[in-house]
């Protein structure tokens, strides 16, 4: 009788970052469903997500994420387990295919020619790189891949021109997949002006780049805090800000935390939700109960779409703007480094409020698209047919 294949996906899980955690959650519904698969995660458990991990259920993830010596080691012997036992890894979301260093690649390639286990990836995305050298070498770890699935047309494009094009496919984000976890219902008729309403806000901690037009982040938040003191003078803004990434050092608790007091000294009251309890389910779930939503963290705004919530997002990285051509967001519903003041932010909600300059491609169809990032892969052709 022949066994189960045997698939360990790895990324940032367990790091306190609710974006990475949710593509772990796919992948373990993913796999069985799409490749037949026994899904293994490569990190501490994640709440509310049955499956089997290479750390052992007591393991706390605040040890796992540490920066110092205790974290390295664990997610060191994590890893190590990782590509024991196993017929696939599988590079599970996110910006990992890039010019950064990391001690996962040697450990993988070293297994891989010895025939130990297959190397695939899905729903990530590829660069940037800083140097020809960098982009070469990042090349060359993808020629010995079985399967790559890239989750946005830049990265495809690269690809291509890094001469890797015939193991990869164009896909879409991992959290396309969300009914996996969570059906997609229809969505309650916006309030009204006059009528209570939950705007769902999630910051994100990033700087200013120099390869990337980004908003300032101090005039950013100044913008919109403004935009949300004019806007209660037309609805009882209930804000909720979502710290969706909560880790102590990368995290963004103390820029949420600042917000919240910038709209308490205006007389608006903001709850705070954090991403401590590691669920990102749940978190969806929250997400789910806002009226709208304006997030600067990626997966806030897919999920946000993903689940019919209206939204903003603002572009801070090559990624946001990535998606956001993908599935045709208009200009309107876009904060940029051109177009971040508080006539913005209002130029937004009117157009989330009047439900027009939506989405062009709707999230029904994103979905179906999504499924493709596992049936695509030579393990979902077998299971499919």
């Amino acid at each position: 009788m022949e066994r189960d294949l045997r698939v360990s996906f790895t990324g940032y899980y367990g790091m306190r970052n609710f974006g990475d955690d949710l593509f772990g959650a796919i992948c373990t519904a993913a796999a069985p469903r799409f490749w037949g698969a026994r899904p293994r995660v490569v990190g501490p458990a994640i709440d509310g997500v049955s499956s089997h991990y290479t750390m052992p259920a007591w393991y706390p993830p605040a040890t796992y994420g540490a920066t110092n010596m205790v974290g390295q080691a664990s997610r060191f012997y994590s890893f190590l387990r990782a590509v024991r036992d196993t017929d696939v890894l599988v590079m599970g979301g996110g910006s990992v295919i890039n010019g950064h260093g990391s001690f996962r690649r040697p450990l993988m390639l070293s297994a891989q020619r010895r025939g130990r286990l297959q190397l695939a990836a899905v729903g990530v995305s590829v660069g940037p790189f800083g140097s020809q050298a960098a982009q070469d070498s990042a090349a060359a770890f993808m020629r010995q891949f079985s399967y790559i699935a890239v989750r946005d047309r830049r990265s495809y494009e690269l690809a291509a021109k890094m001469g890797v094009a015939d193991r990869v496919h164009h896909g879409r984000d991992l959290a396309g997949l969300l009914p996996l976890l969570l059906p997609m219902t229809e969505r309650p008729p916006l309030p009204v002006p006059g009528d209570s309403l939950r705007i769902g806000i999630a910051p994100c901690r990033y700087s200013a780049r120099a390869d990337y037009p980004t908003p300032e982040p101090a005039a950013l938040q100044v913008s919109l805090i403004e935009a949300l003191v004019r806007l209660n003078s037309r609805y009882r803004v209930q804000p909720e800000i979502f710290s969706l990434n909560d880790h102590p050092e990368h995290g963004d608790l103390k820029l949420s935390e600042a917000l919240q007091q910038g709209l308490s000294a205006h007389g608006i009251s903001a709850e705070l939700t954090r991403y401590r309890r590691s669920d990102p389910v749940a978190m969806a779930q929250a997400i789910a109960k806002c009226d709208t939503f304006v997030s600067t963290r990626l997966h806030g705004a897919i999920v946000a779409y993903m689940l019919g919530v209206p939204f903003l997002i603002v572009d801070y990285h090559p990624k946001c703007a990535d998606f956001a051509d993908d599935i045709g967001l208009p200009w309107s519903r876009r904060i940029t480094a051109q177009h971040h003041s508080a006539a913005a932010f209002a130029q937004g909600f009117d157009a989330m409020f009047g439900e027009y300059d939506t989405p062009g491609l709707s999230r029904d169809d994103y979905a179906l698209q999504a499924q493709e990032i596992f049936l695509r892969a030579p393990w979902g052709r077998a299971i499919a047919a």
